[in-house]
């Protein structure tokens, strides 16, 4: 590991030593704005033309967030091949990238601006933490695969990053109010020029969603607000500092089954889930040339979280560089090293305990891609491993991958990939003391006695972390083919894949038994986190992309997943093989197998756009209960009546007055229903 950091270091030396050499550098350098490749993410996380990723990856580009039938970026992802996203609740968003699907203990990473808004505590995803103001969003971009130590813990199956405008592109004011049947919202930016070479933005976003259906008498309403500012500087036309912040607030209704163990009540209980939170980050770019560049970042932020089945705040921050070199006209290599704290302060809730007030942990890593012209201008082969240590785990996990991609013609590109991704436990499931929930049986037990049967009605369950979990691990195989049209008539995008898990986290069963001293018997299930399960899926994601005239555009995406797990325990034990035949149902059925989009854009006039996307996902019957098929309708009537004004009627959820999309593996709380709306959105930018 310190060896990899010293010749990293080294790497990193000899490209400040290139820089400094400006003569040498004058015919090479370009600057910020002639970079025009579409950006992708790909293996070494720096931009790429998607055309020549070597990996699978779809982009959801500037176009596409202003038109879309959409409020917010998970609501956007279900236009995305191999992406499922469900919503249990108001302000909850499960993310799911081929398969294993959980608002907690995730296997996709979300980063915006390469920054992670998890949070580490749960590897969960939180509504407000990604309610960002849709304007100021210039890409939206779904890598496919394992990204090991590169892109960070979760991209286990893939990840999502969300890509920022800078300052200098949101220069203008920006006011936009939406009326609807369940939401009201206003968002305002503000962004000017302070010189010839800095710009700055503040802005700010609020608002306010009506309760969805809920099962129960409680309000699962949600207030969200957030702020921020963002400074960029250009040095020289080759350099780029970026200085930006924010802070949010979410306060969201919710409702919970109380177990108390003491009087063996099962209480149905409601309280908020309140989130708040600020971030910062400071990052320089420097290009070099159009194949050589690097780049340093720093970051700080902290979230509190009260909520029913925990509260804890997170304080966080890191520092990270990367670079790239072209070696020769066949040859570049690029390099990242860089290292994270966390530390976590816990509070007991009624349903939570941890072993320890404050938790911690450190991440240091560091990776190399190497890539060579095999054939020129024919075939490219790349290889590359990621090193990451955490400090918890004591444990240094090695993430290889190997890439190579072949030019059919000037139209068209096939790719292969191996990758791996080594997944360090979330910090919760090694400091768990109590995780306490309860439940109706599915039929009453009742016990003869001298006074009579004495019935039991629930189960009351506790988990513990009572050992050292080991680190999750994925193999994944990966082809694709991608064809452009002629005459930019469009395109066409096919990705394969075959993945081997190993050594995935799972709750088991460890005991159960009759409580008949307390007021109220139950059945007492006690719990934990283990290493429990393997599995293998594959399947496909294709996009088509059709220009079908000057004023009409389509795109059709469909995708197809088969997964299976078992268990690596083997017991005798009925209870215990009961609750791995739990684990394994969960995991086998927390997605969908079908998922498919067709999105249509069409200027009905000079002023007038019509945008609409219908979007279907499979139903699935698992271990929590039964998710419908889901055949939906959104849709966006927009009037550019000038240049600065816009005026926009969407449509969400029209087929169906209400849609259950709430069936989400490892969510705490009450499954809800989402409503058909309406709402009227003005848009105003001088």
């Amino acid at each position: 590991m310190l060896l990899l950091w010293g010749v990293v270091s080294v790497f990193c030396g000899g490209l400040w030593g290139q820089a400094s050499d400006q003569d040498d550098l004058q015919s090479e350098l370009i600057s910020l704005e002639e970079l025009k490749d579409a950006p992708a993410i790909i293996s070494s996380r720096l931009e790429s033309q998607v055309f020549n990723a070597p990996t699978g990856s779809f982009v959801f580009d500037e176009k596409d967030i202003a038109d879309l039938p959409v409020d917010s970026i998970p609501e956007m992802l279900r236009y995305a091949p191999g992406v499922h996203i469900i919503r249990p609740s108001n302000g909850i968003w499960g993310l799911g990238v081929r398969g294993l699907n959980s608002r907690f203990f995730n296997r996709a990473l979300f980063t915006v601006d390469e920054q992670n808004v998890y949070a580490t505590i749960f590897a969960g995803l939180f509504g407000s933490q990604h309610d960002l103001l849709m304007e100021d969003v210039a890409s939206v971009e779904v890598a496919y695969g394992p990204g090991g130590g590169t892109w960070d813990n979760n991209a286990v199956n893939g990840m999502v990053n969300v890509r920022m405008k800078t300052a200098f592109e949101t220069e203008g004011s920006l006011l936009r109010v939406n009326l609807g049947t369940e939401n009201r919202g206003l968002a305002a930016r503000l962004g000017w020029a302070i010189d010839d070479s800095t710009s700055a933005r503040v802005y700010m976003k609020a608002g306010q969603r009506d309760s969805s259906i809920t099962r129960f008498p409680y309000e699962n309403d949600w207030d969200t607000a957030r702020a921020g500012f963002r400074i960029d500087h250009r040095p020289t036309s080759h350099d780029l500092i970026s200085i930006s912040g924010e802070a949010f607030y979410s306060d969201l209704g919710y409702a919970y089954n109380l177990a108390d163990f003491d009087t063996g009540d099962l209480t149905f209980m409601t309280k908020n889930e309140r989130l708040s939170g600020a971030n910062a980050q400071l990052k320089w770019t420097r290009n070099v040339s159009n194949d050589s560049s690097y780049s340093v970042r720093s970051w700080f932020g902290y979230s509190d979280l009260d909520a029913a089945y925990a509260a804890f705040g997170i304080w966080t921050g890191g520092i990270e560089a990367r670079g790239k070199m072209q070696i020769s006209d066949r040859h570049a290599f690029s390099a990242n090293i860089g290292a994270a704290y966390d530390e976590e302060h816990t509070s007991s809730t009624d349903a939570s305990d941890f072993t320890g007030d404050v938790l911690n942990s450190f991440v240091a890593y560091s990776g190399f891609q190497d890539e060579w012209q095999i054939i020129p201008d024919k075939m490219k082969f790349s290889w590359g491993i990621d090193f990451r240590y955490d400090d918890r785990s004591k444990e240094t996990t090695v993430s290889p991958n190997a890439r190579v991609i072949y030019e059919l013609s000037d139209h068209s590109r096939i790719w292969f990939s191996y990758s791996q991704a080594n997944r360090n436990p979330p910090v919760s499931l090694s400091v768990i003391d109590s995780l306490r929930s309860g439940k109706a049986l599915d039929a009453p037990i009742n016990i003869p006695t001298q006074s009579g049967l004495l019935t039991v009605e629930h189960s009351l369950s506790d988990a513990k972390s009572n050992t050292l979990l080991d680190t999750e691990r994925l193999d994944a195989f990966e082809a694709g083919y991608r064809v452009a049209f002629g005459n930019e008539k469009g395109s066409f995008t096919l990705n394969a894949f075959s993945y081997q898990y190993d050594e995935l986290i799972a709750r088991i069963g460890v005991s159960q038994s009759l409580e008949l001293s307390t007021p109220t018997p139950y059945v007492k299930i006690m719990g934990a986190y283990e290493n429990l399960l393997e599995g293998d899926a594959y399947g496909f994601e294709a996009s088509l992309d059709w220009k079908l005239s000057e004023r009409h555009r389509a795109r059709l995406n469909y995708s197809r997943l088969f997964d299976s797990f078992s268990s690596l325990i083997e017991t005798d034990d009925p209870f215990i093989a009961a609750s791995i035949d739990f684990s394994i149902e969960e995991f086998d059925k927390s997605a969908p197998q079908h998922l498919a989009s067709l999105y249509l854009s069409s200027e009905i006039a000079d002023d007038w756009n019509l945008d609409t996307g219908f979007r279907y996902s499979s139903g699935y019957d698992f271990a929590k209960g039964y998710q419908p098929n889901i055949f939906q309708l959104d849709t966006r009537l927009s009037w550019q009546k000038s240049e600065s004004l816009r005026l926009s009627l969407v449509g969400r959820n029209l087929l169906d007055p209400r849609t259950q999309e709430a069936r989400l593996k490892d969510f705490f709380g009450h499954w809800t229903e989402v409503k058909r709306e309406v709402y009227l959105e003005v848009t105003a930018q001088f």
